[in-house]
């Protein structure tokens, strides 16, 4: 009986090890049929890569113009609002200008009267010029007729004169025969000797007839009169012509007075306006109608047609930035809005903020549309490297272990980790340089999702194998 009860022991050790082994790799069993594996995979492709390093900052406006009156008053116009875009040249604000304009009006009367006498004034002095011309051109005249009268036998003068010219043609034929014989010892004795002095006696006699014949209508009293006559007249000429120079600068004194005043009159117009210097955005409105306004500011516009952006750039990016690179712009006012930027300048000296090291960087909007305004949050990605034609992975693809860079493939059912050689990423993709080729299809991610659930099993407690 003792025996019996042995091997009965030891099939009921044996049944329950057995049962015990089933049920866990029933249990075993059971939790591998709740896990669910979800893979995904990527192919290598051919295609171009930007990288870019990101930034976030406010638009600006540097092109802003504070306007001010350049004189005092009450103003009596505002004709744009705060939002407003306004065109160069148009009037933006001005202050009641009664009184200026009634200013204004005087001095346009002084001087419509100034260029009156002006040209009243030119054109008397120009008469009395012209009479004064006249009178002497007259006095000339009737002393050229004195003097034909004063000759009473006008012949005489004439004759006089043709004798004084015989005389001479005689005398320089006598000196020209004369000095061929000059060299002869006995010149004085010599027909040409005798012939120069009788020509010589001729030529004074002529001319002594010929002086007084002229003297005769010199000293003619009537001549004397004509001559005082143009005398006095030729003074009374000068004396017109200084007069006109002196009234004449004096009237053109006057002219360009009174023309200075209009002129001072107009700014002080102007003053009391204030004109749009260009096309642009309306930021500040000081007054409104009625009120007082001195000459502080009224109104402030920007060129929103020149907007910039001040990124703060880490210092382990800043030097892939370089002056001209293009940019992608977004807004959070504009959703669904992409603008194109340029950088247009790269801070040399950077700001320590806690130990963080960070470089200014301005990018300007190449175009805006109207849409972008002046305050908005932009998020910009410039572009500071670019590939082209190169194949590409999403980045998730790519494991680094250590120094070693590795992509997952499935060969003939297994999952082999393939070394790859990478280039150029940016957020999303990276560039494979050596490893692989185009078409190749690499694993992303595997997602494993265990369910919870029990395994069953027997009560606990001791076994009797027996005593």
């Amino acid at each position: 009986m003792k025996r019996n009860w042995i091997i009965v022991g030891v099939v009921v050790v044996v049944v329950i090890v057995a049962a015990a082994l089933g049920l866990r790799q029933m249990s075993a069993n059971a939790s591998a049929s709740n896990v669910s594996t979800r893979s995904q995979t990527a192919t290598v492709t051919r295609g171009n890569l930007i990288a870019t390093v990101s930034a976030a900052g406010n638009v600006s406006a540097p092109t802003s113009t504070s306007l001010a009156f350049q004189t005092s008053g009450k103003v009596s116009k505002v004709n744009v609002q705060i939002g407003d875009q306004v065109k160069k040249g148009q009037l933006l604000m001005q202050l009641d200008t009664t009184d200026l304009e009634l200013s204004l009006k005087g001095a346009q009367i002084s001087l419509n009267n100034a260029q009156a006498s002006f040209d009243s004034t030119k054109a008397n002095l120009q008469f009395s010029l012209r009479t004064a011309q006249d009178n002497l051109a007259n006095s000339q005249a009737a002393l050229d007729t004195a003097k034909a009268k004063a000759a009473q036998n006008p012949n005489q003068l004439i004759a006089a004169k043709a004798s004084l010219d015989k005389a001479t043609i005689a005398l320089q034929k006598a000196q020209s025969d004369y000095n061929a014989v000059a060299w002869r010892p006995d010149i004085g004795m010599t027909s040409q000797a005798q012939t120069l002095q009788t020509a010589t006696i001729d030529y004074n006699t002529a001319l002594a007839n010929y002086n007084v014949s002229a003297s005769n209508i010199a000293n003619d009293n009537s001549v004397k009169q004509a001559q005082l006559a143009l005398d006095r007249d030729q003074i009374s000429l000068e004396q017109a012509q200084k007069n006109l120079d002196t009234s004449m600068r004096t009237a053109q004194g006057q002219l360009d007075s009174a023309q200075n005043s209009v002129e001072i009159a107009k700014r002080n117009l102007e003053k009391a306006s204030i004109y749009a210097p260009y096309d642009g955005l309306v930021s500040t409105v000081n007054f409104s109608p009625n009120d007082s306004a001195g000459t502080g500011a009224a109104v402030v516009i920007v060129d929103p047609s020149n907007l910039q952006v001040r990124l703060t750039i880490a210092e382990v990016d800043v030097a892939k930035i370089k002056q001209g690179q293009t940019a992608q712009m977004t807004l959070d006012a504009l959703p669904g809005q992409t603008y194109t930027a340029k950088v247009i300048s790269v801070s040399p000296v950077g700001t320590v903020t806690q130990g963080v090291v960070n470089y200014p960087v301005y990018v300007a909007l190449t175009k805006n549309d109207g849409t972008v305004k002046p305050g908005m949050t932009a998020n910009l990605a410039i572009n500071v490297e670019e590939r082209d034609n190169v194949l590409l992975l999403p980045l998730r693809a790519v494991r680094t272990t250590g120094n070693q860079k590795t992509v997952t493939v499935e060969y003939k059912g297994q999952q082999i980790a393939v070394p790859v050689q990478t280039g150029l990423t940016n957020d999303t993709s990276v560039e494979i340089m050596a490893g692989l080729q185009e078409g190749d299809v690499v694993q992303l991610t595997t997602t494993t999702t265990r369910q919870t659930g029990g395994a069953g099993g027997f009560p606990g407690g001791p076994v009797m194998i027996g005593r």
